[in-house]
């Protein structure tokens, strides 16, 4: 009985439910705690405009989201595309290297072939020369460290050159020799093309026994430098490959004492100081 009085009163409730001439509005009769007839209305059109900018801002954040999105992925698109590049060009530099040094060493083979032909025309000379070294890797007998006469394929008479066999496995020609300031190395063109000192001790091999590519060879009596206001080498006080009197000059004036000079021994990169250096030597040999 209960229940169908209060399945009675909500219907009569239902029924009591009327709408304004506007579609916006909606009026609900309520009954007070005196059962008094109280009237809400509920504004729906505030309602709908909420819901819209709801909708409206969160759409609005995702699309922002999106675009940094995106945004994040160009970026990351063009840095591995200027990576990919520099890795592309590294790799291309490392088989041009190997290319030249392939195509070195065969010449090098090939002539080294040629020059041991037997031939049936052979004397007593030509078959001496079948032995002699084109260079300190040459050199059959590597037991110590010292002076050696090497024939390279320019050069029939031969000439006298220092071989390292200790350092690094070896097979090094000594270039140029710092030890004790005993040799002057403020010297003109001449001298440093032809070579001087002595190979036991302080010496310059000599540019002309080889070609050297890059920067000239500026001496005292001949500025090659780029640098159109001075000669480098009478500013630094020793002949080199100079630029515009570079951080480098491994044939600067011998300091005695340790000394800070930008006119001594120096190699500025390899501890960013103009600090003279107490010895040095330069040497080379043939990449494989």
């Amino acid at each position: 009985m209960f229940q169908m009085l209060i399945y009675g009163y909500a219907v009569f409730w239902l029924t009591s439910v009327t709408t304004l001439e506007t579609e916006s509005d909606v009026e609900v009769r309520l009954l007070d705690n005196q059962n008094s007839p109280l009237m809400a209305t509920f504004d729906m059109s505030k309602a709908n405009v909420r819901i819209k900018q709801f909708v409206s801002d969160t759409i609005e954040g995702k699309m922002k989201d999106i675009k940094e999105l995106w945004k994040r992925k160009k970026c990351m698109s063009d840095a591995l595309e200027v990576k990919m590049k520099d890795i592309e060009a590294s790799f291309n530099q490392k088989i041009s290297n190997v290319e030249r040094n392939l195509t070195a060493y065969f010449t090098d083979l090939l002539n080294g072939y040629a020059y041991q032909i037997p031939n049936d025309n052979d004397n007593e000379n030509t078959k001496d020369t079948k032995l002699r070294p084109k260079g300190c890797e040459d050199v059959l007998q590597k037991r110590s460290n010292g002076i050696y006469t090497i024939y390279p394929v320019s050069n029939n008479n031969g000439f006298e050159v220092y071989c390292d066999f200790k350092t690094d496995n070896g097979n090094w020609t000594l270039f140029q020799k710092r030890i004790n300031g005993t040799t002057d190395f403020f010297r003109g063109w001449e001298e440093y093309e032809n070579g001087f000192g002595n190979l036991e001790a302080e010496f310059w091999l000599g540019n002309g026994l080889w070609y050297n590519s890059g920067m000239s060879f500026t001496t005292k009596d001949r500025d090659n430098d780029r640098d159109s206001t001075v000669n480098c080498a009478n500013t630094r006080n020793g002949a080199w490959w100079y630029n515009r009197c570079t951080n480098v000059n491994l044939n600067g004036q011998y300091l005695q004492r340790s000394k800070y000079d930008i006119n001594g021994i120096t190699w500025y990169e390899w501890k960013t100081s103009f600090h003279s250096m107490k010895s040095s030597v330069m040497m080379f040999r043939k990449v494989y």
